[in-house]
């Protein structure tokens, strides 16, 4: 706590600096970082000591003062032998989240090439979430899954196989992620029960048989999630969705106001740095109730 104050202060104090403070576009544009630090080293900081100067680095990009965040990190590593695949994840990580993906991207093929094991799966679950580059998750994942074919891995505590399914799914290959839903589901239900699921792997599962026409198949899967989570808004509006293809609007716009209630409430799922696949909002439900629900 300590030292994220004092690169607090540190990056307030020199936010005076000349500097295009949008999204650093490369990080071939250089940025001189003379200046800085000479007033780092003024304040009595080591500036030959590179894990330092990565970190102040760091808390640059995270206030976003991308171009001196990134030159500084690039200039800190330049000082090492040896970059490792963790250098190169968190150089990675705040550019991904601020939206400096070609210089993510650079980092984390180059963690890849030092660690292809480790890097596989966190690069494999962030290019389907927050890049949606499906077609280059699903080979990441699918080799990340083949080191431990005995075994389900969870990249970022997600179930392998439901993450495989998520790019099935936005591929629109239904019927392949409904395998790799049923697969995480099976393997689960077996060594732990089936109420360990994530919820709403049920719920992309209806959706995927709600988009190849099984309707009576869907509605099992979302009230199965409902099961487990009696307040999954997200299980209710998509089971709607299905009972409308299935001309039971009376149903469906039972299932629209108890989705539109819960999620009211505070009842539905959110992350504060991407969109999940599943994630719905009240304007979406009101628009389904006023055109199919009106009597």
């Amino acid at each position: 706590m300590r030292y994220f104050i004092l690169f607090s202060v540190i990056i307030l104090l020199f936010s005076s600096c000349a500097e295009n403070e949008t999204q650093a576009q490369s990080i071939a544009e250089k940025y001189d970082i003379s200046p800085y630090l000479t007033g780092l080293d003024s304040m009595g900081y080591d500036i030959a000591n590179d894990t330092l100067l990565f970190q102040i680095g760091y808390q640059n990009n995270y206030y976003g003062k991308f171009e001196r965040g990134n030159a500084l990190i690039e200039y800190a590593l330049s000082k090492r032998d040896t970059i490792t695949e963790d250098d190169y994840h968190g150089w990675s990580v705040l550019n991904s989240k601020n939206g400096n993906y070609a210089i993510a991207i650079d980092k984390l093929e180059k963690m890849m090439k030092l660690n292809p094991e480790e890097g596989s799966a966190y690069y494999g679950w962030l290019l389907l979430y927050y890049y949606r580059d499906y077609e280059k998750a699903l080979p990441i994942l699918e080799q990340y899954d083949a080191l431990t074919p005995d075994f389900s891995d969870a990249p970022m505590g997600e179930d392998i196989h439901y993450l495989k399914g998520l790019c099935h799914m936005q591929l629109g290959r239904y019927q392949k992620a409904i395998d790799e839903f049923d697969t995480y589901i099976n393997n689960l239900a077996t060594t732990h029960g089936e109420d360990f699921v994530d919820v709403y792997t049920f719920v992309q599962k209806g959706r995927c048989l709600t988009k190849l026409g099984r309707f009576e198949e869907a509605i099992p899967s979302y009230k199965k999630a409902i099961k487990y989570y009696e307040k999954c808004s997200e299980a209710y509006y998509f089971m709607g969705l299905t009972q409308l293809e299935m001309k039971d609007n009376d149903k469906a716009c039972s299932n629209f106001n108890i989705a539109l209630d819960l999620i009211n409430k505070g009842n539905k799922s959110s992350d504060n740095y991407l969109e999940y696949f599943h994630e719905i909002y009240p304007q979406q439900i009101e628009i389904s109730i006023s055109e199919s629900c009106q009597n």
